[in-house]
Parts: C-alpha cells; sequence; structure tokens
C-alpha cells in the first residue's frame, strides 16, 4: 500500500471513530477554554472567583500554555460547529445527553487530534524508516482507544516529545526547545528530559545548557501567572505528582527511587542506549503508578520505535503488556471507560454496569485487587522483555 493511500485510510477510520465515541474530559476542557473568547485571561483566577455559580465547578489543573492553545483553536472550531455547541458545554445537568449534534461537536473537536495523530504516524516512519511501524502506529487499536475514545489531548505534548526526539541528534538546541514546548503543556515529559539530555551530553555546561533551553519555554508560559495564588493551586494538584508517589515500601516513594537509581546508571553507563532507557522508565511507570489511562500514550511511540519490536520474542510480551493495561483500563470505576463512551449513539450505554460494577455487585469481587495482581504481572513481563532486549542488544549503543 502506498503511503498516500495508507493515510487516506487511515483518515477514513479516525473521521467514522472520532464522532461516536464521548468522555467527559473533553467537555470539561473545553468548557473551560471557552472563557478564553469570552475574555479571561487568567482562568485560574477566574474559576477561584467563579467555582460557585459555574455549571461545571472542577479546578483547570492544566499548564497556561494549554488553556491559551486550545482556547485560540476553539475560537476558529466554533465557526464549524452546528447550533447548540455553548448550550451543550455548558449542559452538566439531566439533558445534557439530549443534544443531537454531540457527534458533530465532538468530530470537530477531535479534528486537531487527527491532524497531530497522522503527524505523528509520519514522523515515527521517519525515525524508522520502516512501514511497519507506520502501520502498527496508524492501525493498532490500542492508540485509536487512547486518543479518540478516551479523547485528552495528550497526542501534542506526545508529538511534540517525539519531534524533539527526531532532532535530537541533528538539531539539539531546537530539539531540546521542543521538549520543553512539550513539558509546557504538560509536565510528564520531565520524566523523559534527563535521558534526552544524558543521550547527548554528559559535559556539565552542555547538560546545563539544554536543560535552560528545555526549561525556557515553561517559565515564559507562567510567569505571567507567577503572582497567583490559584494557579499554584491548580498547578500542585496535578495528578502526576500526586500519584507517582503513592506506592510506598516503608516511607519510601518506589517510583522515584528506582528512577533515581535508573538516571544514575545512565549517567555512569560508557554506553547509552535511550531506547533501552525509555523501555525500563515506561515499565517502571506503568509497574509502580496508579496511572490514568491516557498516560499510557506518552510511552507508546516509543514503545514502537524500540528496535526489536518487530520481532516475536519481544513482540510478543510488548503485546501481552498491552492487553494487560488495557484490562487495568477497564476495571477502573468509571463508566466512560467501556460502554459509557457510546452516549453519542445511545445514552442508555451509560446505564449498563460497568466490569467494575459487575464483579462487585454479582461475585463480590474487588477490582482493585484484580488491578494490583495485574500490575505484579506487568512488572514480571516488564523484566523478562528487558532481559529479551539486552540478550539482543547488550551494549546499549544507539
Amino acid at each position: 500500500m502506498t503511503l498516500k493511500k495508507t493515510f487516506v485510510l487511515a483518515l477514513l477510520i479516525r473521521l467514522i471513530i472520532a464522532p461516536f465515541f464521548y468522555h467527559p474530559d473533553i467537555k470539561s476542557q473545553h468548557f473551560h477554554f471557552q472563557f478564553l473568547s469570552q475574555g479571561q485571561s487568567n482562568i485560574y483566577q477566574y474559576i477561584s472567583e467563579n467555582k460557585d455559580h459555574l455549571p461545571y465547578r472542577d479546578t483547570f489543573n492544566y499548564l497556561p500554555l494549554t488553556y491559551l492553545t486550545f482556547g485560540s483553536l476553539q475560537s476558529f472550531q466554533k465557526i464549524l460547529m452546528p447550533p447548540g455547541f455553548i448550550n451543550w458545554l455548558n449542559d452538566w445537568g439531566g439533558t445534557q445527553y439530549n443534544y443531537p449534534n454531540t457527534p458533530y461537536y465532538l468530530l470537530i473537536l477531535k479534528l486537531p487530534y487527527i491532524v497531530l495523530d497522522l503527524l505523528l504516524g509520519y514522523l515515527l516512519y521517519k525515525i524508522s524508516n520502516s512501514k511497519k511501524i507506520l502501520y502498527l502506529w496508524l492501525f493498532n487499536p490500542f492508540s485509536l482507544y487512547l486518543i479518540y475514545i478516551i479523547q485528552n489531548f495528550d497526542i501534542l505534548p506526545v508529538f511534540l516529545t517525539v519531534l524533539s526526539y527526531y532532532w535530537l541528534k541533528s538539531k539539539p538546541s531546537l530539539s531540546f526547545f521542543v521538549f520543553g514546548l512539550a513539558i509546557a503543556f504538560k509536565l510528564y515529559p520531565l520524566i523523559l528530559l534527563p535521558f534526552f539530555i544524558l543521550f547527548k551530553s554528559k559535559n556539565l555546561i552542555k547538560m546545563t545548557k539544554y536543560s535552560l533551553i528545555a526549561a525556557t519555554p515553561t517559565l515564559l508560559s507562567i510567569l505571567p501567572f507567577a503572582s497567583s495564588q490559584a494557579f499554584w493551586q491548580s498547578f500542585f494538584g496535578s495528578g502526576l505528582t500526586q500519584k507517582i508517589i503513592e506506592l510506598k515500601i516503608y516511607i519510601l516513594p518506589v517510583f522515584p527511587v528506582i528512577y533515581l537509581i535508573i538516571m544514575l546508571f545512565a549517567f555512569l553507563s560508557k554506553k547509552f542506549d535511550l531506547s533501552y532507557y525509555i523501555l525500563l522508565i515506561s515499565f517502571l511507570f506503568v509497574s509502580t503508578v496508579n496511572f490514568h489511562p491516557q498516560w499510557i500514550l506518552w510511552f507508546l511511540p516509543f514503545i514502537f520505535l524500540l528496535k526489536n519490536v518487530s520481532r516475536p520474542s519481544t513482540y510478543l510480551p510488548l503485546t501481552l503488556i498491552g492487553v494487560l493495561i488495557l484490562v487495568y483500563i477497564f476495571l477502573f470505576n468509571d463508566n466512560y471507560l467501556t460502554w459509557g463512551h457510546l452516549i453519542p449513539i445511545d445514552p442508555e450505554f451509560l446505564l449498563i454496569s460497568s466490569p467494575h460494577e459487575i464483579l462487585k455487585n454479582r461475585f463480590s469481587i474487588d477490582s482493585k485487587l484484580i488491578q494490583n495482581y495485574i500490575k505484579l504481572f506487568i512488572a514480571l513481563i516488564s523484566v523478562l522483555t528487558i532481559a529479551i532486549y539486552e540478550k539482543k542488544s547488550p551494549n546499549h549503543l544507539s
């Protein structure tokens, strides 16, 4: 299949999927984004002062560049919207599922995700020079689920992180600036930043230079909000900062401790395989952090880019980990992660019992216990996968 036909088919699949799957996250985010077109530049202060009077009362826990970018984008998207969009955004009551134009709202809101997703597929193709990797990205159900069914804006920082990876060898300064843009949308790339820096240089001066370049977009974007107490309260309310320290042995948080050990080994290693360390961090994350489903997208492109991903010895355990992650996600006490996605087709889908409810009410089984076992299995399979990877690439040299 030619590249043109491949992307046309991928586009058609996404245009079919996008309108008919719903998650409240996309609506809640755009509920907040609408205030930019109303002249509210400080979303944090506005919500703090008006929270009791808003139809949706959750705080905005994302960084300013996210608000400014998607708020500006929404101004153009509203031109394409059929009637009732603003009413739909502000309806959080019993009639919120009664809007016949909901599929059209969802399609238009997801159009930027489709563009970024297809561009990311092309970028992975350019990096790997492999149509197999391109097909794997464009047609695997896992990324389709994470982008269009869970439908968070994580695809934007993910795209920027992979773009940084693409430019890392040839254009390091530009690479780290793009990496910094990804951080300015979501903080998670900070987890990978030290390894990008160590891959490029272990010289202290250069490491400092790249760190400052990467920090610049975030510092510039939060500077206008630095005096806002409401901003800092939202900033420190981030789910990621809380969840990476939840799992502890005695008083030691597992993820940060092992992460620092891995980073120390990376610094001391004479030969540096960036793919290997991204693999380690990815497996550490899914094994020790109670992750939100969309967070898996952060690591997925890099897993696909692993040198040996096409070999059955590595591909099979990676696939098994993916299946276990999906089962883990479906066991959350959240109907919107399973049948509830289908309310644009029929709101009655939301009334169907979730797997969590079925296990609890019919079998008296705690789904959290099953999730803990799943994470244990993921950890064991991760160790096996890393052992296979080390056997295939013993020098860890990119």
